[in-house]
């Protein structure tokens, strides 16, 4: 039986990549197809009254919004005045049409070291690409399940796009999209054991899966296989290369073990334990048992539990 002393680093859950296409290829929603098509007198459904969206100071009403979750505590919402579906968020394809104005938010929760969670906008797509906006925080009520209606709050969000000044303020109804298919990459084939949590700022969690590669270990709240993809998480604990790091979704960027002294104090008390071997539909798999409190960063951390790894260098 070996036993390591190890730090948690949370890697960024980050396969990534579900951002909408125009039918075109371009990346983002489709956005302001021209200048002036959409007069300000028009008025805006129900649900978007309490919603400002305007293109160098004129007033462009939203007629339509619609939200999918892509990731526990992650979201992306379509808000347009003539194209948007659930359709088309869910498949990643928005429609462009000459003369409409439409964006798309990505909305993750975020997680403070003092343990205070918030919603922010982390990605604004408008014109058909991703743009450099100011980003705001946001609220939103849950679930967004399909079919449900879901009052969405943003923060004041200023883009210039193309010398175009969009600001968008205010709160909105969004249709409920339900969760974005998945599309099994970084996914293990069977389920596997776990009774083990990590707990971040006191915000506990449980984690679903463990990867092995020699001593190098990943532990994720979300499911992993022994790919190189990680699909989105909330938490990523991971120790490679003899770095500890800690990343996912509920962070803004990723954090390291800070070294004050040799072993490192704030990681010092962090263990896992190798146990029995096994086998299964994904390969080799080997128990382990996490324990320990330190920190990663300002996050203060605790692992506990057991869960059945991935032995990803051990051949079948």
């Amino acid at each position: 039986m070996r036993t390591l002393a190890i730090v948690v680093l949370l890697a960024a859950c980050g396969k990534g990549g579900d951002s909408t296409e125009t039918k075109s290829g371009s990346a983002g929603a489709a956005g302001s197809g021209g200048s002036g098509a959409v007069v300000s007198d028009v008025k805006p459904t129900a649900g978007f009254e309490k919603l400002t969206v305007t293109r160098d100071g004129k007033p462009i009403p939203m007629a339509r919004a619609f939200i999918k979750r892509v990731s526990p505590d992650q979201w992306r919402l379509q808000v347009g005045d003539k194209v948007g579906s659930c359709q088309e968020l869910l498949s990643g394809v928005a429609s462009a049409v000459e003369g409409a104005t439409s964006f798309v938010t990505t909305l993750r929760r975020r997680l403070a070291p003092d343990g205070i969670a918030t919603i922010q906008v982390t990605e604004f797509w408008t014109g058909g690409h991703p743009t450099k906006a100011t980003f705001s925080t946001a609220r939103l009520t849950e679930p967004t399940d399909k079919d449900t209606r879901v009052e969405v709050e943003l923060a004041k969000i200023s883009d210039d796009d193309a010398g175009k000044i969009l600001v968008v303020e205010g709160a909105l109804v969004a249709i409920g999209c339900g969760d974005q298919p998945p599309d099994g990459a970084g996914i293990p084939k069977d389920s596997h054991v776990s009774a083990a949590s990590v707990s971040v700022a006191g915000k506990k969690l449980d984690l679903v899966s463990a990867v092995l590669v020699g001593d190098d270990l990943t532990l994720s709240t979300g499911p992993k296989d022994c790919s190189g993809i990680t699909p989105w998480s909330q938490v990523v604990v991971r120790h490679h290369a003899g770095k500890w790091t800690l990343s996912g979704t509920w962070f803004e960027k990723d954090h390291e073990a800070t070294e004050k002294a040799l072993p490192e104090d704030t990681v010092k008390d962090l263990k896992v334990t190798f146990g029995a071997q096994g086998n299964g539909k994904d390969g080799p798999t080997m128990a382990i048992t996490i324990a320990g409190a330190g920190n990663i960063g300002p996050y203060p951390i605790t692992l506990a539990g057991t869960i059945e790894a991935l032995d990803c260098q051990t051949k079948k």
